[in-house]
């Protein structure tokens, strides 16, 4: 339709511009939004997170250097191990690119629709007063109304913040990937070396029972039993380097290294003490786990999506502009009246005529209601869905949390029995018995009986000081945080 000159026009295009200066306006501050998170959500991860990565600060480290150098790099503690893979790990960068794929969504979202340029071409021409027209050039600008732009703008922004947090959860997870396979490494290296000590301490058995055989006083079950203790022991040795083999592997896979790439020997731990309340990680783990605050990012964007969908009751305007050239031609010229002699007097519009033009306005009306409630009925079961999942995702925190400090504290609880007690003392028996064994008191069989004990136990100290850390690998990926961060 053609709008006259009038108030009631230029109420409707003051209308009309007020709209798309809101929505323009909406969409700018939606995109910085989402434009600063995500620079410091970058900027945080180059430096290597909020929190620490190991037993003690990490030093900040460019974020992807070039293949070459990451190839030249050679891990010489858990924290170079943990700084290479979080420039390296594939799942990491996949993770990162996610995020700024997301990010990239949100002025996408709270854009203005494409304004569509048409023409119409008619094959008769429309004859007016001031010339033929044939054709007919316009162009429309669809502009919905405002807050539905904002509302697909924050929608797009929750799914980018929990894109950055689903990149937290990747940095947890490979730190504390990276820190299991490593204490898995160490109780492979314990194990093996004190296995390779008590081979050594074996064949002095072994030369004990051929002393007490050739002076007449044993038999030779003593020695064969000895030597089947050594090959047990070699059986042992053959496990443990596969073992390792496979620990190494996964541990150069999360670094993206290449296969056999060599892995130093972890170096000697003692079990360290972890001083922290159930209470006090559950509060912490609420406030930082990234698991949960996705689904709370989750939530809230099924709360505008609720929104959104309830706008569609409202329409979307369409402004246009249509431009319909004329082509002049030649004056009506009246014939001469028979009865006057004279030309009757015509208007000469045709010899001035001027091109025409009309403002358009449309909208579209939401007529069809049972496909606007079918699609809030669907925005709120998904808002109940996320709601429901957060709860579970927040359950599984709790049983992680609590199930990694029980392990944490049992296996403390170990490793302190076996060094300050059982080690101790099995060591005391297998040096009576052997004794004893030498001064011909004892049976063999008991001096063999108490030295796989004290190799047992040994080991099993070991084990149970690397378990304890590959526990709190578990117990700060459950959180969200280092226990350097949280006080333990």
């Amino acid at each position: 339709m053609q709008v006259a000159d009038g108030s009631s026009g230029n109420s409707r295009i003051r209308i009309i511009a007020a709209s798309v200066v809101l929505a323009i306006c909406a969409g700018c501050a939606i995109n910085r939004v989402a434009d600063r998170e995500l620079a410091a959500a970058l900027a945080q991860y180059e430096k290597g997170g909020s929190h620490n990565i190991g037993r003690e600060p990490v030093p900040g480290a460019p974020a992807d250097p070039p293949t070459s150098q990451a190839e030249a790099v050679s891990p010489q503690s858990l924290h170079d191990y943990i700084l290479l893979a979080l420039r390296e790990n594939p799942e990491i960068k996949a993770a990162l690119a996610n995020a700024e794929a997301k990010a990239a969504r949100v002025p996408q979202v709270t854009a203005l629709p494409d304004p569509v340029l048409s023409t119409k071409t008619l094959p008769e021409p429309v004859r007016t007063a001031e010339g033929d027209n044939f054709f007919v050039l316009g162009i429309r600008q669809k502009f919905p109304v405002p807050e539905k732009l904002d509302r697909a703008g924050r929608i797009a922004l929750e799914a980018a913040r929990m894109a950055l947090q689903r990149l937290e959860e990747e940095r947890l997870r490979v730190i504390a990937g990276v820190k299991r396979s490593w204490y898995r490494l160490y109780i492979i290296d314990r194990t093996t070396e004190i296995t390779r000590g008590n081979q050594d301490l074996l064949r002095g058995l072994i030369d004990v029972a051929r002393g007490q055989v050739a002076a007449g006083r044993r038999s030779q079950d003593d020695v064969l039993r000895a030597q089947v203790e050594q090959s047990t022991l070699e059986s042992k040795l053959i496990e443990l380097r596969r073992a390792r083999v496979g620990t190494a592997a996964m541990l150069n896979r999360m670094l993206n290294r290449a296969p056999g790439s060599p892995v130093i020997a972890p170096a000697e731990i003692d079990a360290r003490t972890v001083d922290l309340q159930l209470d006090e990680l559950i509060a912490k783990a609420v406030k930082v786990n990234p698991k949960l605050k996705r689904f709370e990012h989750a939530i809230e964007r099924q709360r505008q999506a609720v929104e959104l969908a309830r706008l569609a009751y409202w329409p979307d305007f369409t402004l246009g502009f249509e431009w319909m050239p004329m082509q002049p031609r030649d004056a009506f010229v009246a014939p001469i009246n028979p009865q006057t002699g004279m030309r009757p007097r015509t208007p000469q519009l045709s010899q001035d005529g001027s091109d025409n033009w009309a403002i358009t306005f449309g909208f579209n009306i939401p007529l069809w209601h049972q496909k606007i409630k079918a699609g809030i009925r669907e925005a709120r079961s998904l808002l109940a869905a996320s709601q429901h999942e957060y709860v579970a995702a927040r359950n599984a925190v709790y049983f992680r949390v609590e199930d990694s400090l029980a392990r944490v504290h049992s296996q403390k609880e170990l490793a302190d029995l076996f060094r300050t007690t059982i080690i101790p003392q099995a060591r005391q028996a297998y040096e009576v018995s052997r004794a004893s064994y030498t001064a011909g008191t004892t049976d063999f069989l008991f001096v063999i009986d108490n030295w796989q004990k004290w190799l047992m136990f040994t080991i099993q100290y070991h084990r149970a000081a690397g378990e304890l850390e590959r526990s709190i690998a578990d117990l700060e990926e459950s959180i969200g945080l280092s226990l350097n961060d949280v006080g333990g």
